[in-house]
């Protein structure tokens, strides 16, 4: 038995560089239902249609319009429903090896079979997800220019929007399971979203790249008048102009918008449209969208938004201006308090960040654990027994 020991211990030493670096690989992304036209976009920026069947990997982008979904499935078990005019990227998604991911048959996993590393950035629209029971060293984040969403096997919703005055909506839905938003811009840290509760942030849209301006030119000399030679002393002022003055100081920059982090609960409209969705757009089990559907009967009934009170002038009986009379009501308060936290850099932080230092020191560990393991695996004569 001990000759038998030895070559097969002699056989894993030399194959150890292979497996450490076989193990943490990248995951794959298999395209299922496919409602409309949607288009799959690789890393050097090349376009093709989506199809179902079509299988990628991280570093691609995927882009509905106006009237497509699209689902993918992931191969540590997750299903990503992407709604109409959503553009998102697959900016890492990594996985250890392992027998029980069978290309086909991610959605029959119960359970996440190996560890991994999933984010899933969404800059523009709204994507759905259910994720399975994932391993103790997985991260999975769904990211948003202004925040970032850790999942933990769950059925949950992202979306994120900008307005054309500069604002950005996130809204982060948890509807079963567990779901914690970090808001770049703000200090109040992670915030737990339990399951049939919504958090929405309204926070300054991040600058887009500004287009290189060129300097503009000097003004040309008035007609009749000779333009002042090179290195020439600039004329003296006028008779009985004023003296010039040092140069004011500029006046101060106005204060920054504060971010708003709003928690409430989901009502039965949105949690109906997302067991419809489950229904009809995926190819996950009835039981899915049936479980959502009967939450969705206990869940409070939507807020009718009141129409805006018109804040125009009105002429009264003698023909004078009369202003319109104020609203007495008061908005409704924040269940999360309000950040007044001026925007700073995306910071990074254990769910995902802003950066990506975060992401690169969990697969060093997920790498580190898996040559651990390796190691241990070929120790030579473990008993202490010699040859």
């Amino acid at each position: 038995m001990r000759n038998l020991f030895k070559p097969a211990v002699l056989i894993l030493i030399a194959l150890f560089p292979a497996l450490v670096s076989a193990a943490l690989q990248n995951g794959k992304v298999e395209v299922g239902l496919v409602k409309g036209t949607a288009t799959l976009i690789d890393p050097k920026a090349a376009k093709k249609a989506l199809a179902s069947g079509l299988v990628f990997q991280e570093g691609y982008t995927v882009e509905t319009n106006l009237e497509s979904t699209t689902e993918l499935i992931l191969s540590n078990g997750s299903t990503l429903i992407v709604s109409p005019n959503t553009l998102l990227e697959i900016r890492t998604f990594k996985q250890v090896a392992s027998s029980l991911i069978i290309e086909g048959s991610y959605q029959k996993l119960d359970k996440e079979p190996s560890p991994s590393v999933t984010e899933i950035e969404v800059k523009r629209g709204k994507v759905l997800g259910e994720v399975r029971k994932l391993n103790p060293m997985s991260s999975y984040t769904i990211k948003t220019p202004v925040g970032v969403a850790r999942i933990r096997g769950t059925i949950y919703e992202v979306g994120y929007e900008e307005d054309k005055k500069g604002m950005a909506t996130m809204s982060v839905g948890c509807v079963r399971g567990s779901v914690e938003a970090t808001v770049f811009a703000s200090s109040s840290g992670p915030v737990s979203v339990a399951p049939g509760q919504q958090v929405t942030v309204v926070a300054p849209a991040p600058p887009k790249p500004a287009a290189e301006e060129k300097p503009a030119a000097a003004p040309a000399p008035a007609a009749g008048t000779a333009a002042p030679a090179a290195g020439a002393p600039a004329a003296a002022p006028a008779a009985g102009a004023p003296a010039p003055t040092a140069s004011e100081p500029a006046p101060p920059a106005p204060p920054a918008t504060p971010v708003s982090i709003t928690t409430s609960a989901m009502d039965s409209r949105t949690l109906s449209s997302i067991a419809q969705t489950l229904a009809t757009s995926t190819s996950l089990p009835p039981t899915f969208a049936q479980e959502v559907s009967a939450q969705a009967t206990l869940a409070p009934p939507p807020v009718e938004a009141k129409p805006a009170t018109d804040g125009a002038a009105k002429p009264a009986a003698d023909g004078t201006a009369k202003p319109a009379a104020e609203s007495t009501e008061k908005p409704a308060e924040s269940s999360q308090a309000t950040s007044s936290t001026a925007p700073t850099a995306p910071m990074s932080t254990s769910t995902g960040g802003g950066g990506g230092s975060a992401i690169d020191q969990l697969v060093q560990k997920i790498t580190d654990t898996v040559q651990q393991n390796v190691e241990k695996a070929v120790q030579t004569n473990p008993s202490g027994t010699g040859g």
